[in-house]
């Protein structure tokens, strides 16, 4: 069950919509109870539920709490189009590990083409209830040619001269990092010309083959080692 509620401040108001009613519903909340609320803008609201509708919920503040959540450096994370299975099981996690920002493209090996992004934006909502992260991360399209080029570790098995450990020591005292991960297939050779012609930071995570979330997942997981993200 989440641990918070998602909403849309309306001055002393939070509205909840349909799904989050839905969810009112199912955990048996009634009118008069206090619950917690996000809403993306980094606060934590404290909110008493007025009225329960079919499709809508009224919620009064009664309180707000800022979270401390400046997590450093920020990082976006770059993902081509792949089987939503494996998206949805790589937002979850990214989420977790407080990425800050997502961007999907299109890459020459994907194999399929999402044309909205509910889907995503909902998964990244819901993560985000259970794990209270106030400051909801966004994510948004992106063409391939348009993922910049300062700051950027793209994870491919042909990044032989870079680790990530050397990557991140060149990138020490960055305010911002770009992770960027091709489709589950990979990089094409085009987009591969593309990060040499470009000089962007190629790098090899190992000897181990990794599936391409799991690749995600472990980079995430070395950086907020590396600059202590976490504890902050």
């Amino acid at each position: 069950m989440p641990n918070t509620f998602y909403g849309k401040k309306a001055n002393k108001e939070i509205i909840l919509n349909e799904e989050e009613t839905a969810h009112i519903k199912i955990t048996r909340k009634v009118e008069g109870e206090i619950i917690k609320v996000i809403t993306g803008d980094g606060l934590i609201y404290t909110a008493t539920i007025v009225k329960i509708g079919r499709k809508e919920t009224i919620l009064e503040i009664i309180d707000k709490e800022k979270q401390r959540e400046d997590y450093k450096p920020y990082v976006s994370v770059y993902l081509g189009m792949s089987k939503w299975d494996r998206m949805h099981l790589l937002l979850e996690k990214m989420v977790e590990l407080r990425a800050n920002s997502f961007y999907l493209y299109r890459g020459e090996k994907s194999e399929i083409n999402y044309k909205n992004l509910h889907k995503f934006q909902r998964t990244i909502i819901e993560t985000s209830k259970q794990t209270i992260f106030a400051h909801i991360p966004q994510i948004n399209f992106i063409k391939f040619e348009e993922i910049p080029k300062k700051d950027t570790i793209v994870l491919d098995l042909d990044g032989k001269n870079n680790t990530l450990k050397k990557v991140l020591k060149e990138l020490k005292g960055r305010q911002k990092i770009n992770l960027v991960v091709g489709p589950e297939y990979g990089f094409s050779k085009r987009e591969k010309d593309f990060f040499s012609t470009n000089s962007f930071k190629t790098v090899n995570l190992g000897k181990s083959i990794f599936r391409f979330e799991t690749s995600v997942i472990y980079a995430m997981s070395i950086i907020n080692y590396e600059y202590n993200r976490l504890f902050i």
